[in-house]
């Protein structure tokens, strides 16, 4: 038997139990009529008290946990859930009322919206008996929640780390600085100028790894300006055969995703992929209903295999961090990665 199913059924007792009482109550202290007190010795009394409190519970637990979400999303919204948890209490008392006159017409009882000789009271203690129930499962399925958004925060972490290491290895991978400090002594010797531009470039994209290593979500402008450094670097390497469109409009570049999403993107098409004048390649990035789109033209190289590791931790950690993963769409002639982003 599985947790959910555990709590399920713990649920049930605990309303049945509540159905009962109330029930007996109503039975037995509220002066009904001999012939009430009868009726409401019936079976079918007893399980109509069930069916009802289990109906009322479910109600008010998932109520609960509704309001409980809604407190984790900030303090802006805390007060507002201060007024929303006292109307849900009142609500509740209003459905025990209704819920006993109409076990009072049940029974027949004469004045069945009145409760003389202590009735209020035993409205009153069902209500308080309900309301620490309902507290006790709402504070069991708090403590249930913060464990699991420990374990997430755990788990998404240590995705962080791997993905903080695996960007610093490619990016500091003595074979890309190699590449780099070539292209650099080329461009010094044959166009001073733009040396300075591509030094420039490259620290801009060291200095990027470094400061967002640490973070776990990042603005889409900040990606876009180390993409463009990025590739400026592959482009002077490669030459002028790497084309990258932007059709992302202003009031998405505050959206945020995970730091280095581009890096990995970007590196795998220049390693997977035969660039040069003769197969040019085509990056578009594009955003559409808050999904961020990277595009680009295929020319596989030949005996290339790609272990997917990298795409699999983006996944991960978009997963994790945003509660959505990645989606991957390729054609005959396209490779499409679908980037959730959150706009919070």
């Amino acid at each position: 038997m599985t947790d959910t199913r555990k709590n399920r059924l713990l649920r049930t007792m605990l309303f049945s139990g509540l159905g009962i009482f109330a029930c007996l109550l109503l039975g037995n202290y509220t002066n009904l009529p001999p012939e009430a007190v009868a009726r409401l010795g019936i079976w079918w009394v007893y399980l109509f008290f069930i069916v009802i409190f289990n109906l009322l519970g479910e109600v008010v637990v998932r109520m609960s946990v509704w309001l409980n979400n809604q407190y984790l999303l900030g303090g802006r919204r805390r007060l507002r859930l201060v007024f929303s948890y006292a109307i849900a209490m009142l609500l509740m008392f209003g459905i025990n009322y209704a819920l006993l006159v109409s076990a009072k017409l049940l029974a027949g009882a004469a004045s069945p919206f009145t409760f003389p000789n202590g009735g209020v009271r035993i409205l009153i203690l069902v209500w308080l008996v309900e309301l620490v129930v309902l507290g006790l499962l709402s504070a069991n399925y708090s403590m249930r929640e913060t464990l699991r958004l420990q374990r997430l925060s755990a788990a998404l972490q240590e995705e962080t780390d791997v993905a903080r290491y695996t960007a610093l290895q490619q990016q500091l991978d003595p074979h890309f600085l190699f590449n780099s400090l070539n292209a650099l002594i080329a461009e010094i010797e044959y166009d001073p100028v733009q040396a300075v531009t591509f030094t420039r470039n490259l620290s801009d994209v060291y200095r990027y790894v470094l400061q967002s290593q640490h973070k776990r979500l990042v603005t889409l402008a900040d990606e876009l300006h180390f993409a463009r450094a990025y590739l400026f670097l592959h482009r002077v390497r490669l030459g002028d055969c790497i084309r990258f469109e932007t059709h992302i409009a202003e009031e998405y570049m505050e959206a945020q995703l995970p730091p280095l999403t581009l890096q990995l993107l970007l590196e795998n098409v220049v390693k997977h992929n035969v660039v040069s004048i003769t197969y040019p390649m085509l990056i578009s990035l594009s955003v559409a209903d808050g999904i961020f789109s990277v595009a680009n033209t295929l020319h596989p190289r030949h005996n290339e295999n790609s272990t997917g590791v990298g795409l699999q931790n983006l996944h991960n950690r978009c997963l994790m961090a945003l509660g959505r993963g990645i989606e991957i769409r390729r054609s005959e002639t396209r490779f499409i990665v679908k980037i959730p982003l959150c706009n919070e």
